[in-house]
């Protein structure tokens, strides 16, 4: 919760409006949804995605609901305690959420829903990373090539392994709009052990994560390719559920797991526990206000806090 008074955001997908916009979502089957994120409808629906037969990037028109890669709400930018002006431009898939930045050549944030359901026999996608054709017309298309010798790995923020329910659902991790140049001994390392842990949660131990990722970049971030900035860190934070509970469950026991890594050559060997910090320290740092479904209450007291081993079972 970003240090203001903030209000929550009204629900405007209601009525009639709400209903066109319910039947159309049915209709689609969980093809991509594309729109600027100032036109995006604030719904809190919550449940699972379904898998698509569609391309990974196919889109659809704007309006459909949030669904439940954004059940706990869509990060905000904000400046001076006021929502920011950004040119994030929001992408919703079957299979994740996401904010793309033009400016930048990545996303600023993206989210998902995590629980056993999305795991299974499909293998990993082999060849090359994937232009996302979802992108606004006019807007460059990162391509595999624009990372090739740039010293930084195509870094997954949904990683591949936690799709693997059916061929779609992995080829849709490889689109390069979920991907971020990461140093190999941080993608290697302490991020691929949290990757791991996250993993056990959900498919050993049967929770529900809903998690959020992205890059921290400083005022002039180095850049290759075709514009792709590098981030100087990256954040996760990835809230701990019952596999049946949703945002009305999040409560101020709820355990938040949350780090902040540096996109460093001199990790690889650090345990991910090393990295936990705040929500508070994360929104601080990327300017992004998280988990804006939760109330406000519950927001001052998960946000503050650092995970530990002795946190709470959801």
């Amino acid at each position: 919760m970003a240090k203001r008074g903030k209000q929550k955001r009204k629900t405007t997908a209601k009525g009639p409006l709400g209903a066109v916009l319910a039947l159309i979502l049915a209709a689609l089957g969980g093809t991509a949804v594309t729109c600027r994120p100032d036109r995006w409808l604030d719904d809190r629906a919550g449940g699972n995605a379904s898998p698509s037969d569609a391309s990974p990037s196919d889109a659809s028109p704007v309006g459909a609901p949030q669904g439940a890669h954004m059940a706990l709400g869509a990060p905000v930018l904000v400046a001076r305690g006021k929502r920011a002006a950004t040119d994030d431009h929001l992408l919703v898939k079957p299979q994740y959420a996401l904010a793309y930045s033009r400016s930048r050549g990545g996303p600023s944030w993206v989210s998902w829903r995590l629980d056993a359901s999305w795991f299974g026999d499909a293998p990993r996608h082999k060849g090359r990373f994937l232009v996302d054709d979802s992108l606004p017309e006019g807007w460059e298309r990162i391509g595999h090539d624009d990372y090739t010798n740039s010293g930084y790995d195509r870094g997954h923020m949904v990683r591949s392994e936690e799709r693997t329910r059916n061929d779609v659902d992995n080829k849709a991790t490889f689109l390069l709009t979920n991907i971020l140049p990461q140093r190999h001994e941080l993608n290697a390392g302490p991020w691929l052990r949290l990757e791991e842990r996250c993993q056990d949660l959900a498919q050993k131990e049967g929770r529900a994560l809903h998690v959020v990722a992205g890059g921290i970049y400083g005022d002039r971030p180095d850049t290759f390719g075709k514009g792709v900035a590098v981030p100087d860190a990256f954040y996760k934070i990835a809230v701990v559920l019952g596999k049946t509970q949703g945002v009305k469950d999040v409560g101020p026991t709820t355990r938040v797991i949350a780090v902040i890594m540096p996109n460093s050559a001199t990790i690889q060997d650090e345990p991910w526990t090393r990295y936990r910090v705040s929500v508070d320290e994360i929104e601080r740092r990327s300017g992004y206000d998280f988990l804006t479904a939760v109330p406000a209450d519950v927001q001052k007291v998960i946000e503050a806090r650092v995970d530990d081993a002795a946190a709470a079972a959801p």
